[in-house]
C-alpha cells in the first residue's frame, strides 16, 4: 500500500513540474520580442509619442467673452457677447505637427533599437552556453578516460607492477576533472540566470541550451544604414531641421479676431431711456509685430548640425566595428584550422607513445599526464577559438544590420 502511494505521488510531482525549456538561437529574437520586461515598458514610448503627434498642430480653440456693466441705480447698464479666436498667420502648426511626426518615427527606431542590442546580447550568451556545453562534454570524456585508466594502474598496483603513489595519481587527476566540471556547471548558471532575464523568464523556470556550436560560417550580408541607431539618428536630423523652419515661423505672432454682438440701455434726455443693440469686429495685433526670434533660431541650426554629425558618427562606429569583427573572425578561424589539422593530430600521437612506453616499463606516468593534459588543453583552446568566431560573427552581423 505505501509503495502505491509513493508511486502516485512520484507520477503527480512528475506531471506537476515544468518541462525544461530548451533554446535555439533562432528562437532567441521571437522569445525577447515578446516577453521581455524592459522591451515591454519602453513600447509605451511609442504610445506617448503617437499621443503627442495627434495632438500637435491643432489651432487654439474659440474664446467667448462675456461682459456685463451697470449703473448703481440699475437703470443704465450694457452686455456684450463676443467670439474670439487666434489664428496664426505663418505655417507654425504645420511645423509642430512635422516635428511630433519625426518623434513618433524616432521613438520607434529607438525600440527597434533596443531590441536589436537585446537579441544581440541574448545571441552572445547563448553561444557562451554553447561553449560551455562543449567544454562538459570534453571533460566527461576526458573523465572517463582518466577513470579507465586509473583503475587499470590500480590493477597493476595489485599486482605489484605499478606504485602506490602512481595509483594515487591517477586517482587524483581523474577527480580534478570532476571539479572542473563543476566550475562549469556554476558558470552556466550565471549565464543562463543573464539569458532567462532578457527573455523574461521567471527565476524558477528551467532552461537549456540546444545543439552544439555551429560550423564556422561566414557573417550574413547585411547594410549598414539600416541599423535601427542609424535610422533614429536621420529622424532626430529631420525633427531638428522642422524645428528650424518652426523657429522661423514663429517671428511673427499670432492675430487674434472676433465678433461680438453688444446692447446697452441709456438714458437719453429728455426723452427717457432707450435700447440699443451693435454688432462689431475686433482684431488685436501684437507689438512688435515681427520678432527676429535669433536666439531660439540658431539654437535650432546648431541642433541640426550636432544631429548630423551624430549621424556621421554612427556610421563610422560600425564600420570600425564591422571591420574588426571580421578580421577577429579571420584570426579565431586560422587558430582553429591550427590547432585541428596540426597541433591535436600531435597531441593525439605523443599520448599514444606515452601511454605505450609506460605499459612497456619505459616511461614514466607524469610523462601520461602531461600528453594527456596537454591534449584537453588544445582541445579547450579550440572550443574557445570556434566560441571567440561566432562571438565575433555575431556583433559583425550587428554592426551590419544583418538578419542571421
Amino acid at each position: 500500500m505505501i509503495r502505491c502511494i509513493l508511486f502516485f505521488f512520484l507520477c503527480v510531482c512528475s506531471a506537476v513540474a515544468e518541462p525544461t525549456l530548451i533554446l535555439t538561437e533562432a528562437s532567441l529574437a521571437l522569445r525577447i520580442h515578446e516577453q521581455n520586461p524592459d522591451l515591454k515598458a519602453a513600447r509605451w514610448k511609442i504610445q506617448e509619442a503617437l499621443g503627442k503627434w495627434q495632438q500637435a498642430g491643432r489651432p487654439s480653440r474659440p474664446r467667448v467673452d462675456w461682459q456685463w456693466e451697470q449703473t448703481p441705480d440699475m437703470r443704465e447698464g450694457q452686455v456684450k457677447l463676443g467670439m474670439s479666436r487666434s489664428f496664426p498667420i505663418t505655417q507654425r502648426l504645420t511645423w509642430e505637427k512635422e516635428i511630433s511626426k519625426s518623434s513618433l518615427e524616432a521613438a520607434e527606431w529607438e525600440i527597434r533599437r533596443a531590441e536589436q542590442e537585446l537579441i544581440t546580447e541574448a545571441r552572445l550568451i547563448f553561444i557562451q552556453a554553447l561553449a560551455l556545453k562543449s567544454r562538459r562534454q570534453c571533460m566527461v570524456a576526458q573523465q572517463v578516460e582518466a577513470e579507465a585508466f586509473a583503475e587499470e594502474v590500480k590493477k597493476n598496483q595489485q599486482r605489484a607492477e605499478a606504485s602506490a603513489l602512481d595509483a594515487a595519481q591517477a586517482k587524483l587527476d581523474a577527480a580534478s576533472l570532476l571539479i572542473e566540471q563543476k566550475q562549469l556547471d556554476a558558470q552556466e548558471v550565471a549565464l543562463f540566470t543573464s539569458l532567462k532575464k532578457l527573455l523574461g523568464m521567471q527565476p524558477a523556470d528551467t532552461i537549456s541550451a540546444g545543439g552544439e556550436l555551429p560550423a564556422l560560417h561566414d557573417a550574413a550580408s547585411g547594410n549598414i544604414s539600416q541599423r535601427a541607431d542609424y535610422q533614429q539618428a536621420l529622424r532626430e536630423v529631420l525633427r531638428a531641421r522642422n524645428t528650424v523652419q518652426c523657429e522661423l515661423a514663429s517671428r511673427f505672432d499670432d492675430l487674434e479676431a472676433g465678433v461680438y454682438l453688444s446692447g446697452m440701455r441709456m438714458e437719453d434726455a429728455p426723452q427717457g431711456y432707450r435700447s440699443d443693440v451693435m454688432l462689431g469686429f475686433q482684431l488685436s495685433i501684437p507689438l512688435p509685430f515681427w520678432d527676429d526670434n535669433s536666439g531660439n533660431i540658431a539654437a535650432a541650426k546648431a541642433g541640426v548640425e550636432r544631429r548630423e554629425r551624430e549621424a556621421q558618427a554612427i556610421i563610422s562606429q560600425a564600420q570600425n566595428e564591422a571591420s574588426g569583427a571580421t578580421a577577429e573572425m579571420r584570426e579565431w578561424k586560422k587558430l582553429d584550422q591550427q590547432i585541428t589539422g596540426e597541433l591535436l593530430p600531435l597531441a593525439e600521437e605523443q599520448l599514444k607513445l606515452a601511454q605505450q612506453a609506460y605499459a612497456g616499463g619505459q616511461g614514466e606516468l607524469a610523462t601520461i599526464f602531461r600528453a594527456r593534459a596537454q591534449k584537453r588543453q588544445l582541445t579547450l583552446a579550440r572550443i574557445d577559438a570556434r566560441s571567440s568566431y561566432h562571438q565575433s560573427r555575431i556583433r559583425s552581423e550587428s554592426a551590419r544590420a544583418a538578419q542571421p
